[in-house]
């Protein structure tokens, strides 16, 4: 037998959104690092080794900027896959973060949630100057009240320190936002 539960929700003041595959198609990094460590599974590896040091450097209190750890992450992987990789390949493949395509229908949900009402900020882990020279030539960045880098408080989402912070950027309570991202350990943080 199947109960109704009614749930209600509150319309939230901000709603804060993840940059890297939730707005942004990581398919180009994703073949790009799979080539380049010659195998399927190469960059699913390499970015669950890249996530494990972010989370690394919130358990130890130490901070490491996010493209230093990706490098590292990259080379270990190479290695643990017995792959020699080139450190100007390896910036080749996080230049593309520049230049990813945006998922499709990204820029009218975009539009809509501003034509409603909505104060819109973006939360990466990823350097801010980044996020911008990626959303600038597309108008993107135009939706946004704010870019919010971790980096800035030198934590990695999903440090709830992070999503606090970005809140309190909002000016908002944390009941009065919603984080909308592709990754479960993101909205776990959150």
């Amino acid at each position: 037998m199947q109960e109704n539960v009614a749930v209600s929700f509150s319309k939230p003041k901000v709603i804060i959104l993840d940059v890297y595959e939730t707005l942004l198609d990581m398919s180009d990094v994703e073949r790009k690092v799979n080539n380049l460590l010659d195998s399927t599974k190469g960059y699913m590896l390499w970015f669950e080794l890249f996530v494990q040091y972010l989370f690394v450097d919130n358990c130890t209190g130490k901070f490491n900027n996010f493209v230093s750890i990706a490098k590292a992450t990259m080379l270990m992987t190479a290695q643990k896959m017995g792959r020699t990789v080139k450190e100007d390949d390896i910036d080749f493949v996080l230049e593309l973060l520049k230049h990813l395509p945006v998922h499709e229908q990204v820029q009218e949900g975009l539009s809509e949630l501003n034509d409603l009402g909505y104060r819109i900020a973006a939360l990466t882990n990823s350097p801010e100057a980044v996020v911008y020279e990626r959303m600038e030539p597309t108008g993107l960045i135009s939706y946004f009240e704010h870019v919010l880098s971790a980096e800035k408080i030198k934590k990695y989402k999903p440090c709830v320190e992070v999503y606090e912070w970005a809140v309190k950027k909002m000016g908002v309570a944390a009941g009065e936002a919603m984080l909308v991202s592709a990754h479960g350990w993101d909205l776990a943080g959150a």
